[in-house]
């Protein structure tokens, strides 16, 4: 009995063991390890987002993924979201989805055709929403659902596929989404451009999706061992080299594929220990060449001494000259016809020439003549605007090079890619590891310098109330466009223009949205106040607990948010009317600070930092009110002011606001009060920096000390805008419906005025070159143009 006692406490302990391992294990440890496929999505709405509107993520992506996709749209949460593919085709539609396990994991509120119930004898929950149906329970902190019941019960918590989760470790955690597959995976494997990377599923490929509007760039790896047919082990112990073949291809190719090496004899060795030829055709001159690229119906070579290239080169004979360029027939036409498999084939290699440090081979005289006249005119792939507009997004160096053109993406894909010019990718050899780097990309021809041009426009469902500004997209770390319509739905705008998220509000939201990060770690969320509600919102919308916090008076002012040490504890200040409530992120008061006055408050708080002190400012009746932290008084205004509708700036290190006369009205931190006359009309607006002042009287514009003469019309509030280190003005006048947009010298910027009827905002939103103004073409449509 005792010893049945002792295996019993131990059956206890090694469950408990278990129980504690399950909560320390991460969702991606859970992946089983005939896994055929996972995608790992980073940002859920801006993933769901590609779906729909990427055209080629929505090209490749399977029948599996459009089933999950419908359990994805009804998950709420910021954490990663695995979805695992167990089956390579795509007619089994059977799917895993693991991630932190929520108790608020369901968006159901809606919901009409929802049921959930627990299946008897089980810990398994079965949940239907339409007329998908999710198994799933939870495995220590993870969350583990799939469509297939038995495919469910099969996770093991003890089996971990560790080659995978190695994989899975080195992904960008920032991009959109990443995805690991096996190469027979043909839906993902299409991004490699080519189908003899690998002949054998073992080995696993990983790419990072970094996506925006028509734009999808990728990075990642394969791994490679000697255990499998890889054929990216020929470039086992070369180095990658500069793919030249680029400034020999017309600026027409539709498919090249380059290879390169900084040794022939090396690469042909480890080539021939894969294939095992039965026979070469003798090609000797091959050993002083570093690359070799096959150009639609051409082979060209790149060597560094190309004399010694032609005198190495038998069964030559003299043809004719072109243009100064000696042309040869080649009577070994078959060369490379097998030596080069499966990387490339070429026959009827009849003529060549050489020119510079390449020789070109093609199958007739008229080819070599028309490859020859596109190089001497510069007219190559090197130099078009297309393959300039990706040049950036690429290495110096590669083993493979693969180009196609709309075209060639087109047999690729195996969907109409029209207006996808310029794709490329690059596979780097290096030890065990190749990387990857990818670009798909769809090509406008470059705009004229100085030009402006409309970019895209989106429509809200009904008319906009508040006019669109920018917040930061910390995952591409670019900028999304936010609005609100009359029916206080707040919309998320990707920056090309795509929605990417609704959400029903209770009321307007005051002033700007601020964006703060809670949980320091990069992640960002969106923050602002309505007449009776403090919200806080995730990437993907959703609220972010505690808040949205409901208050039964009426708040009077936008929320101001104060980082006073820039650590990230952030400070929520709610004005009410006469009061001022301080909050931190927690929803709880903030013990310390206390505001009491008799005067309502009419200018929004603001902080300001000068030297080591802090500053809380704004109006009050007729008081400038400047506090310290606790709410104090910092500094004692004696005089009065008779605030106007402008903001209270730190300006020249004063504290500068106006007053009814059209004077200035400034500050200093011994609570001096100076004012000068700025001869401004009672309906006047100003905005400043802390060096630059802005001023607008009716039609007189001012920056600085110089005067513009405007047309007379019904301006908005001029607005300042530091990027790309100059200062630029911009004012709307809603009469003529135009945009007017300045430099810091009150210069113009060249073709401007640009239609408008609402404020601009100027931003660079995306990746590319050029600023973006965004405003409004109407009263229920968002406009973004570029400058270029």
């Amino acid at each position: 009995m005792k010893r049945l006692g002792f295996l019993s406490i131990l059956f206890l302990i090694l469950i408990g063991c278990q129980k504690d391992y399950n909560k320390t294990k991460l969702p991606y440890q859970f992946i089983p390890n005939d896994a055929h496929s996972v995608i790992q999505i980073n940002e859920l709405s801006d993933f769901i987002n590609s779906l729909n509107n990427n055209d080629v993520l929505s090209s490749i992506y399977n029948d599996n993924l459009k089933a999950a996709s419908k359990t994805l749209k009804n998950l709420n949460t910021t954490e990663q979201v695995f979805i695992v593919f167990p089956d390579s085709t795509s007619t089994n539609s059977n799917y895993i989805i693991l991630t932190k396990n929520d108790s608020t994991l369901f968006v159901l509120d809606g919901l009409k055709n929802y049921s959930s119930e627990t299946l008897l004898n089980s810990n398994i929950q079965k949940t239907t929403i339409d007329t998908s149906t999710l198994y799933h329970h939870n495995l220590g902190n993870t969350f583990i659902g799939s469509n297939n019941i038995e495919l469910l019960k099969s996770i093991d918590s003890k089996n971990e596929n560790l080659e995978l989760s190695k994989l899975i470790e080195t992904s960008d955690t920032k991009s959109v989404a990443s995805v690991v597959f096996k190469s027979d995976a043909t839906n993902y494997s299409k991004l490699l451009f080519t189908d003899v990377i690998t002949s054998e599923n073992s080995n696993l490929t990983l790419l990072d999706f970094n996506q925006s509007g028509k734009k999808l760039s990728y990075n990642g790896l394969i791994t490679t061992k000697d255990s499998t047919l890889n054929y990216l082990n020929s470039f086992r112990n070369t180095i990658p080299q500069k793919t030249n073949s680029l400034l020999i291809a017309p600026q027409n190719t539709s498919s090249l594929i380059s290879i390169a090496f900084d040794d022939f004899t090396v690469f042909k060795n480890n080539l021939n220990s894969l294939t095992k030829p039965k026979e070469e055709i003798a090609s000797t001159f091959l050993h002083f060449a570093n690359e070799i690229a096959h150009i639609d119906n051409t082979l060209t070579l790149h060597t560094l001494d190309p004399n010694l290239f032609l005198e190495s080169i038998e069964d030559k004979e003299f043809s004719e000259a072109f243009r100064d360029i000696d042309i040869y027939h080649y009577d070994n036409s078959d060369a490379f016809k097998t030596n080069l498999k499966p990387f490339i084939s070429f026959e009827e290699a009849n003529y060549f020439s050489v020119y510079e440090n390449f020789v070109i081979f093609t199958s007739t005289i008229d080819n070599l003549k028309s490859i020859l006249t596109d190089a001497l005119n510069e007219n190559t792939l090197a130099n078009s605007d297309g393959f300039i507009s990706i040049n950036k997004n690429l290495s110096d160096e590669a083993s493979v090079f693969i180009f196609k053109d709309s075209k060639g993406l087109t047999d690729v894909i195996g969907k109409t890619m029209t207006g996808y010019n310029a794709n490329a990718v690059q596979f780097i050899h290096e030890d065990n590891y190749t990387h990857i780097n990818g670009i798909i990309q769809k090509y406008k021809k470059r705009a004229a310098s100085n030009s402006v041009t409309e970019a895209f426009t989106t429509q809200l469902e009904t008319t906009i109330l508040t006019a669109p500004q920018t917040v930061k997209n910390h995952i591409t770390n670019t900028y999304d466009i936010v609005s609100q319509d009359l029916n206080n739905v707040l919309y998320l705008i990707s920056n090309s223009g795509n929605i990417l998220w609704k959400k029903q509000l209770e009321g307007k939201v005051l002033g700007k949205i601020e964006q703060i990060d809670i949980y320091k770690n990069g992640r960002l969320q969106l923050a602002f106040a309505t007449e009776n509600k403090v919200y806080v919102l995730d990437r993907n919308g959703n609220n972010v607990s505690p808040f949205p916090m409901k208050f039964n008076d009426k708040i009077t002012q936008p929320l101001s948010i104060f980082d006073y040490d820039k650590q990230k504890d952030y400070r929520l200040l709610v004005t009410q009317g006469k009061n001022l409530l301080m909050y931190d992120v927690k929803g709880k008061v903030v013990k310390g600070f206390n505001y009491k006055t008799n005067a309502t408050i009419i200018s929004q708080p603001t902080h300001y930092r000068i030297g080591t002190k802090d500053y809380i400012v704004f109006g009050a009746g007729e008081n400038l009110q400047i506090l310290n932290r606790q709410g104090k008084t910092r500094i004692n205004v004696k005089d009065k002011i008779r605030f106007t509708n402008n903001d209270i700036y730190l300006y020249q290190n004063k504290f500068t606001t106006t007053n009814t006369l059209g004077q200035l009205v400034q500050v200093d931190t011994r609570g001096k009060v100076t004012t000068k006359n700025l001869n401004l009309t009672d309906k006047h607006k100003i905005f400043t920096t802390s060096k630059t002042l802005v001023t607008l009287r009716e039609n007189q514009l001012k920056i600085k000390s110089r005067l513009i003469d405007l047309d007379f019309g019904e301006y908005t509030e001029p607005k300042i805008f530091y990027l790309n280190d100059k200062i630029y003005i911009t004012t709307t006048d809603l009469q003529s419906k135009k945009i007017y947009l300045f430099d810091s010298q009150a210069k113009s910027i060249p073709n401007f005025p640009v239609f408008g009827t609402a404020p601009a905002e100027l931003q660079k939103l995306d990746n590319e070159n050029g600023l973006e103004l965004i405003t409004q073409s109407d009263d229920k449509t968002i406009v973004v143009y570029k400058m270029h």
